[in-house]
C-alpha cells in the first residue's frame, strides 16, 4: 500500500472510528512498525493514529499507555477501534519533534530526560514477559532471534549468542519486572525549544529491567555530548530510583557492551524476518554484536 493510500486509510478511520475529522496533517518521522498519522482535528487538539502492523504491538502499546496514564511526559491513549482484522490507536499527539539536535542537548533536557525515564520505570510490570525474571528473558529472546538469522549471518547471530551466555553473570539480576520501553531511542524522545516535551511509541514496551532503556541513549547520544550518560542517570536517580552497582560508569559501560551484543542480534532477527536487508541496518547490527566482542576481549569469528 503506497504512502497516499495508507494516510487515506488512516484519515477514514479517524472519521469513521473517532468522529475526528483531519484540519492539518503534520509531518512525521519514519515508522519501522506502523502507519502512522499526525494531525491536527478540526477541533484544535493534535492526535496520532496509528495502525501497528503486528497485533501484540497494537496491545503493547495500549496496555502501556494505560498503565502510564499519570506520567506528564507520555501521551494519552484516547481510544481503540478495530476494522477488517486491523487495530488501530488513537493517542494524544504531543507539540514536538523528534530529538535529532543531539549534540546541542543541555544538562536541563538530559536531566528531566532521566527524570521522565525513571517514572516509567517506577511502573510495575506482571513479569518479564511471561519469563520468570529478566535473564530468562534475555535468553528466551536470543535463543528465538539465533533460529531465525540465516546465512552467512548465522554464524554472527550465534557468537552474539554466545556472548550473552559468558556475560549474562554480569548483567543486573531482578525477579521483578518493571516497565521498559525496549526502544528508547533520539528519535522517541520529543523536543521542543531545547526542552523535553515526552516519549513516544510503546509498541515494544514490556515487563524488564531499566538498564535496558539506557542502551540507545548510550550509543546515540552519549558519544556526542560529552557527560550524556552522567547526567541522565543524575536525573533517573532524582525520580526515585534507587542507585544500584551498574550505574556506575565503568559497569555501565562495561553492561551496555553486553546488550550491544543483544540489540546487535535482534536487529539481525529484524532483517531475516521480513527479509529486508536494504539501507544500512544490517550492517548497523553486524557492527554492533562485532563491537561487544572487541569491548568485551572476545577473539573475532
Amino acid at each position: 500500500m503506497g504512502y497516499g493510500s495508507v494516510v487515506d486509510e488512516l484519515r477514514s478511520v479517524a472519521l469513521t472510528k473517532f468522529g475526528l475529522e483531519v484540519d492539518v496533517e503534520l509531518p512525521i518521522s519514519e515508522s519501522f512498525s506502523s502507519a502512522v498519522l499526525l494531525f491536527i482535528a478540526t477541533d484544535g487538539r493534535r492526535y496520532v493514529i496509528k495502525r501497528p502492523w503486528a497485533a501484540n504491538k497494537a496491545e503493547r502499546e495500549a496496555a502501556a499507555l494505560r498503565a502510564l496514564s499519570n506520567h506528564p511526559g507520555v501521551p494519552d491513549l484516547v481510544g481503540i477501534a478495530t476494522e477488517d482484522g486491523a487495530t488501530y490507536l488513537l493517542i494524544e499527539g504531543f507539540d514536538g519533534t523528534p530529538w535529532i539536535d543531539i549534540g546541542d542537548a543541555s544538562p536541563d533536557l538530559l536531566r528531566d530526560l532521566g527524570r521522565s525515564i525513571g517514572l516509567i520505570h517506577s511502573v510495575p510490570a506482571e513479569s518479564f514477559d511471561g519469563e520468570a525474571n529478566w535473564h530468562e528473558l534475555l535468553i528466551a529472546n536470543a535463543d528465538r532471534y539465533v533460529e531465525s538469522v540465516g546465512g552467512p549471518d548465522h554464524a554472527t547471530a550465534a557468537q552474539a549468542r554466545d556472548i550473552l551466555d559468558r556475560h549474562l553473570h554480569e548483567v543486573p539480576v531482578a525477579d521483578h519486572a518493571c516497565l521498559v520501553h525496549f526502544d528508547l531511542r533520539p528519535g522517541n524522545v520529543l523536543v521542543r525549544g531545547g526542552q523535553l516535551v515526552g516519549v513516544i511509541d510503546f509498541e515494544s514496551c514490556r515487563g524488564g529491567h531499566g538498564s535496558m532503556d539506557l542502551f540507545k541513549l548510550w550509543q546515540q547520544v552519549a558519544p556526542f555530548v560529552p557527560g550524556a550518560m552522567t547526567e541522565i542517570l543524575a536525573g533517573y536517580v532524582e525520580s526515585g530510583i534507587a542507585v544500584e552497582p551498574w550505574m556506575e560508569a565503568a559497569q555501565l559501560d562495561r553492561l551496555m557492551s553486553i546488550y550491544s551484543a543483544y540489540h546487535g542480534l535482534a536487529g539481525l532477527s529484524w532483517c531475516y524476518s521480513r527479509n529486508d536487508f536494504g539501507g544500512t541496518f544490517p550492517d548497523v547490527n553486524r557492527n554492533l554484536i562485532a563491537a561487544s566482542a572487541r569491548a568485551l576481549a572476545i577473539p573475532p569469528i
